[in-house]
């Protein structure tokens, strides 16, 4: 108002501005905005306005980054900017991602959420690896499974998922983001997704429905996600642990004791209670057949009873020599129990060393191949005890001139006399 007064008065606006202590730019503002014969704008067409319906569609299926947007729309002959998209854009989102939030929210036993969270690095066995943490949630109950592990790759996936299963139950569904593991690829225009062979194969053992999180719509999986972030900052923050093992026990001990017992920010009661009324809804993993989710490599046994296996040379048993075995480690970290299979039968069972061990010789092993030598050696010595050696001079070979010895070769016989004029240089 007092802008307004001094403008009337006549004064100028920059001394309008001096006086009261604001830029010039503030007193246009206020004076346009006083102004009741101030005119609206006209409103003028936007460039924007042929492709705001293929945008709407989009962020209906999609929560896209404007930029990849932009980049559809310029493909499609859009000469606006990326200011404009933007302003279009953010209330569109805001309105999706609430109505995103709402479907997601599921019954009980219906949907269980996945995913892994990287944590750093930890030494194991002299040496230093990733660490990574995977989570397991229940959709309706949000209670909790999480377990530190030093890789994710397929096998540590499944043998995780099957921990979490055994621990709470299987759900009709599992919802992963595109993971490299379970998903081979996920096409963002058609929603059509190539899944591991596998992972597939897995959740049919379960009878199990996976589901991948459309791209660049993360809040459909946010469950899973704020446990990651819940993890990280309320378990692992200033933790002290000594190994993996004692890292796990003390997460275990927490999830039971603390996540799976606080008041849930979001359903405002205790994912313990909650889970009383999902478990009926729940398949207990005892009553399905047990899945071998260990990974299946395969080693040639050389003639000395060896196997190379991550660097390092194992023994097995001698009846497979130059055949072909399976390998079946129980997992990736130095210590972890490995098993040699060679038709089904376990030939030999190791603990993985550090890469440039010693070879490892069991005592068995040394047993059998002894075993084994020794009875060659004895069957050589007992069929040269049965073949007697002696020689047969009958009077047609002599006369031929043909040797018993196959392989030695025919002498010619001479007289004395006939090496005597040899030496003496007389010709006969």
């Amino acid at each position: 108002m007092q802008i307004k007064y001094l403008s009337r008065q006549g004064v100028p606006k920059s001394q309008i501005a001096k006086q009261l202590g604001v830029c010039r730019q503030t007193v246009y503002n206020h004076l346009e905005a006083l102004d009741s014969s101030a005119q609206e704008r006209p409103v003028r067409p936007s460039k924007l306005d042929a492709y705001k319906e293929h945008i709407r569609v989009r962020l209906e299926q999609f929560d896209l980054p404007v930029t990849v947007l932009f980049g559809e729309l310029k493909d499609q002959g859009y000469r606006g900017g990326l200011t404009i998209l933007r302003e279009f854009v953010r209330p569109l989102k805001s309105k999706m991602i609430a109505r995103v939030t709402e479907r997601f929210e599921t019954q009980p036993g219906h949907q269980g959420q996945l995913d892994w969270g990287e944590c750093g690095t930890i030494e194991v066995g002299g040496e230093w690896k990733k660490l990574y943490v995977f989570v397991f949630v229940l959709g309706y109950s949000r209670m909790l499974y999480a377990q530190f592990t030093t890789s994710c790759r397929l096998p540590i996936l499944l043998s995780c998922m099957q921990k979490a299963f055994d621990v709470l139950g299987i759900p009709e569904e599992v919802l992963v983001d595109n993971m490299k593991q379970a998903v081979d690829s996920h096409d963002v225009l058609t929603g059509q997704v190539r899944w591991n062979r596998r992972f597939l194969d897995f959740a049919d053992h379960h009878t199990l429905l996976p589901v991948a999180c459309p791209p660049y719509w993360p809040r459909v999986k946010g469950k899973v996600e704020r446990g990651v972030g819940y993890i990280k900052s309320s378990f692992l923050e200033g933790r002290v642990f000594t190994d993996l093992a004692d890292l796990n026990a003390q997460l275990f001990s927490w999830t039971d004791a603390v996540a799976n017992c606080r008041t849930h920010g979001t359903t405002g009661e205790r994912p313990i209670d909650r889970y009383q009324d999902e478990q009926n809804h729940l398949r207990a993993l005892s009553a399905i057949p047990v899945y071998d989710t260990r990974p299946l490599t395969f080693r040639v046994v050389s003639s000395d009873c060896f196997i190379n296996f991550e660097g390092v040379r194992y023994s097995v048993d001698p009846v497979a020599v130059g055949q072909i075995v399976c390998v079946r480690p129980d997992g990736e970290d130095v210590g972890t129990s490995f098993g040699v299979y060679f038709n089904d039968v376990l030939i030999g069972h190791h603990h993985i060393r550090a890469k440039g061990s010693r070879p490892v010789m069991l005592a068995h092993h040394q047993q059998a191949i002894r075993d084994l030598t020794r009875g060659q050696a004895n069957n050589a010595a007992s069929n040269r005890q049965k073949q007697p050696r002696f020689e047969q001079r009958t009077a047609s070979s002599m006369a031929l001139g043909i040797s018993p010895f196959q392989d030695a070769p025919s002498v010619q016989e001479r007289s004395l006399a006939e090496y005597e004029h040899l030496l003496t240089g007389e010709v006969l």
